[in-house]
């Protein structure tokens, strides 16, 4: 008996979402983008404001507010 190959055809597995049941393509979470946006924030802990200091005189952008009266003229 010989293997023929070209009876054979591959088809995308897809699995249930494990929080809505959503049909989707297997992930490590096996949770949808939905329901994985409202169950985790990607953004914790980084900054969301930030003040910027900027030189009166040259209006460039200052990382030491002492450095003003020395580099600018």
């Amino acid at each position: 008996m010989e293997y023929d190959g070209s009876s054979f055809t591959q088809t995308a597995v897809q699995i249930c979402c494990c929080e809505c049941g959503l049909l989707i393509d297997p992930n490590p979470s096996n949770t949808c983008v939905n329901c994985l946006k409202s169950r985790v924030d990607i953004t914790d802990g980084i900054q969301k404001q930030v003040i910027l200091y900027f030189c009166r005189g040259c209006e460039r952008l200052v990382s030491n507010a002492v450095l003003i009266n020395k580099f600018c003229s």
